[in-house]
């Protein structure tokens, strides 16, 4: 079991314009430093355009910032928006992004999810699927074939010259062989993300669901890559669930309930997933996919989060939670644990990621080997 983190970034304070976006940068990059001296594994970077309480446009200059901070922890992105890429482009900032990280890098693609975003470069999220797939066909065919060779989509071709001794290239390839592991998020119970993330022997990340909606998640990934001729390999699997360890249970509480988590989740999280609906022919609120069987979505709070779903409390408590939660799916790789915007309190947030990866992150490493094997 490995530990990560996701930097989004949350950050209210920009959003109503009390901070510059520099400070934003800062926190999360900060973070970064104190996860890799602490020992936590991953790290993720958003891509957002629109959404003010979530002001991140570039995740490859992030982590081409964190890898110049740090030594051990690897940067991924959560995701690269493909819809809004030239995937040609995409392909090889990509393939040079792995060599400045050292082969640290993890990349993750998604078709974007917010209307505004899809609206600022003149499509509808309808759209969205159809661009990714095409952009993920190009950038694989970058990454894996010999040139020259030509490709044509629907909007995008690439025609890849043969290599001449003039030029001395095309040359470029990636530091991992064959190229960087790649992850594709899902939500929905039967997520078309995942089908496709196993269709293309990709990683699956789960975002931050129930138990009943991870397991289909699981079995929805293991069906599709079994029918693709693939073997599902639950150690690739990552769940988002967000995390905070203090030294005792209650001060973990107080510290989320008071501090920027619980304020995030009450002012922006937990309104949004009780008011967007999933599209598709089942619709529902989002936060009706944390819950347990028999609530309502009234009965969503910060408060019951906290006691009942996230993983927080002493290190003791946490690796409790972590191992009853790998129980509950049959076993998977990495959690990750969403970033929030502790700079009114930094020496409790870099106390919560040592006690993570010093205390946490050791304990929980052997059930790594029970996930992989439990396919």
């Amino acid at each position: 079991m490995d530990i990560g983190l996701f930097c989004t970034p949350y950050n209210l304070d920009y959003a109503d314009g009390r901070i510059p976006v520099g400070e934003v940068i800062e926190w999360d990059l900060q973070v970064a430093q104190w996860a890799d001296e602490a020992g936590v594994h991953e790290a993720y970077f958003a891509e957002h355009y629109t959404i003010g309480r979530e002001p991140s446009p570039a995740p490859d200059l992030m982590i081409a910032a964190a890898a110049q901070r740090t030594r051990r922890i690897k940067l991924g992105a959560a995701a690269h928006l493909v819809p809004y890429h030239n995937p040609i482009s995409l392909a090889h900032r990509l393939m040079y992004l792995d060599h400045l990280t050292g082969g640290r890098y993890i990349a993750g693609f998604a078709p974007g999810s917010f209307p505004t975003d899809a609206q600022l470069f003149d499509l509808s999220l309808d759209q969205n699927p159809q661009l990714m797939g095409e952009g993920l066909d190009i950038i694989s065919a970058i990454w894996t074939q010999q040139p020259p060779f030509r490709l044509e989509t629907e909007h995008w071709t690439v025609d890849m010259p043969a290599y001449t001794d003039t030029w001395k290239g095309p040359h470029l390839r990636s530091l991992q062989n064959p190229h960087p592991e790649v992850l594709i998020s899902g939500m929905q119970a039967k997520s078309p993300s995942l089908q496709e993330a196993a269709r293309r022997g990709f990683s699956p990340l789960s975002q931050q669901v129930g138990a009943e909606t991870l397991r289909a998640h699981w079995d929805s990934y293991a069906a599709a890559s079994t029918e693709a001729g693939r073997t599902p390999d639950r150690s690739r699997w990552r769940v988002l669930r967000d995390i905070f360890v203090a030294d005792t249970d209650e001060q973990a509480r107080q510290l989320v309930l008071d501090g920027g988590a619980g304020r995030m989740w009450e002012n922006h999280i937990l309104p949004t997933f009780k008011t967007v609906r999933s599209r598709g022919t089942t619709t529902y609120a989002l936060g009706e996919l944390l819950l347990d069987p028999g609530m309502s979505i009234d009965e969503l709070t910060v408060e019951w989060l906290v006691d009942n779903f996230w993983l927080v409390g002493s290190p003791e408590t946490v690796i409790g939670k972590i191992e009853r939660l790998n129980d509950t799916l049959g076993g998977f790789g990495t959690v990750i644990s969403m970033v929030f915007d502790y700079r009114d309190n930094p020496a409790a947030y870099q106390r919560n990621l040592e006690l993570l990866g010093q205390e946490v992150a050791p304990r929980v490493a052997g059930i790594g080997a029970k996930a992989a094997s439990n396919v």
